[in-house]
């Protein structure tokens, strides 16, 4: 392949994507520790002595759901790592687009006292979250992130081709420092060789994750551990309301699954009657709350099982993605490491950023468009943390729906200039180049 073609598509990748992945890479290297954040910044509901005593969980749930009446019951969260306590969480049974709700209970286990309840929409944890895997924008949001990912693959792609065959010439790790250009160039290769491997796993897994719905509508594929009982056995209103022993479910799923730690217990309200047990097993590296056991509601009937251990590649490929991109299956080490490299990546970005200022200085110093690039560096760093710090301000405030219309108002319209902008440029530059001698 034409090495100039490659170098095109290498330098359109980073001028134009470049700033979503410094954002990506901020926010990303921050998400990865939002149990360890939530714990820090809410003691009082994430954490609880530990004791002998075991209360009853069906009678916290049956103390919960009547102060409730405006909501109903979504799934029963175990305690677990970063998590001492119950977590009941619950729905509004009337949504609101401009106040959406995941209500959250916190419960001892031990005693069965409340601690404390909240908006999840509203909480820091899903701040990280959200910012990260939809830039904060409820439609498209996660579908440009994916975009993104292709981005960083190519960008990846391009730039081994590119710098390869140089590589030989210089020994790895040199550091020249004649010039600016020169030193960040030199810096931008050690990086991008040494994060390689990370960036073209985040890149593939980014995009699956982020294009995951039309890619399995695309390609026909269903989530492999799921189940859909074929006939309604209650009636909506009765599997809603139905009066579900939490405590029996529990035991019985440790029985039937005795290497899964129960995580999420999620009980049916479409009359199909049955509770879904997600947990996970210690050893696997796949997604978090991938294995699954489900029950009839009223006899307490195993009707699936689903251990990712037993399963085809194609099954065991699909569970991997998100754990590999979100790097939480072997502790804090790896997520130190994680944070690292995905620094990494938006390091890539902007030194890359440094050097097409400094390769084209010359030609833009003739046309009068020289960019100082301490002041640019500046501007756009206090830029992205600023939206990053507004953002979350807003979140915690006021919830998701408000500040998610603003941030898509403010995303799009934010291209909308750029697009006219790059069009004045260029339209400006035939200007000149048409001008007589």
């Amino acid at each position: 392949m034409n090495k100039n073609f490659i170098w095109k598509i290498h330098n359109w990748l980073g001028l134009y994507t470049g700033i979503i992945i410094v954002f990506l890479s901020i926010t990303g290297a921050a998400a990865l520790f939002r149990p360890e954040i939530d714990r820090l910044l809410n003691p009082e509901l994430t954490k609880a002595a530990d004791s002998t005593e075991k209360a009853s969980l069906t009678a916290a749930v049956n103390k919960v759901l009547p102060s409730h009446p405006d909501k109903y019951l979504f799934e029963v969260e175990m305690p677990k790592g970063n998590l001492d306590t119950w977590i009941i969480r619950m729905m509004p049974k009337e949504k609101s687009s401009l106040n959406p709700m995941i209500w959250e209970i916190f419960v001892n286990p031990h005693t069965g006292e409340i601690l404390g309840e909240r908006n999840y929409f509203k909480s820091f944890s899903y701040f990280l979250r959200n910012i990260h895997v939809r830039f904060y924008e409820a439609y498209y949001g996660r579908q440009i992130v994916g975009l993104a990912g292709i981005a960083l693959f190519l960008s990846t792609i391009t730039g081994l081709l590119i710098y390869g065959k140089f590589m030989k010439k210089q020994p790895f790790g040199k550091i020249r420092k004649s010039k600016l250009r020169i030193t960040q160039a030199d810096i931008h290769k050690l990086v991008g060789i040494s994060s390689l491997a990370f960036n073209l796993m985040i890149g593939i897994t980014g995009a699956w994750l982020g294009l995951q719905a039309y890619l399995m509508l695309g390609l026909n594929i269903e989530q492999p551990n799921s189940f859909t009982r074929s006939e309604k056995v209650l009636d909506a209103e009765d599997d809603l309301n139905y009066q579900l022993d939490f405590d029996a479910i529990y035991e019985n799923s440790r029985i039937a699954f005795p290497n899964m730690i129960p995580w999420f217990i999620r009980p049916t309200t479409n009359g199909e009657g049955i509770v879904q047990v997600l947990g996970n097993v210690p050893g696997q590296a796949y997604e978090r709350r991938s294995n699954k056991l489900v029950f009839d509601k009223q006899d307490h009937s195993l009707l699936f099982k689903y251990n990712i251990d037993d399963q085809d590649f194609g099954s065991k490929l699909y569970f991997v993605q998100e754990s590999f991109h979100f790097g939480d299956f072997a502790g804090l080490p790896l997520k130190f490491l994680y944070c690292l490299l995905a620094l990494s990546s938006g390091f890539l970005s902007l030194s890359g950023f440094i050097i097409y200022l400094e390769r084209t200085r010359k030609s833009k110093s003739q046309m009068g468009e020289v960019i100082p690039i301490k002041p640019l560096l500046i501007k756009w760093t206090l830029g992205i943390f600023g939206t990053i710090i507004l953002i979350g301000i807003m979140s915690t405030q006021i919830g998701l729906g408000i500040p998610s219309i603003l941030v898509g108002l403010a995303f799009y319209g934010f291209i909308i200039f750029i697009i006219i902008k790059k069009l004045i440029s260029v339209s400006r530059k035939e200007t000149i180049k048409n001008q007589p001698a």
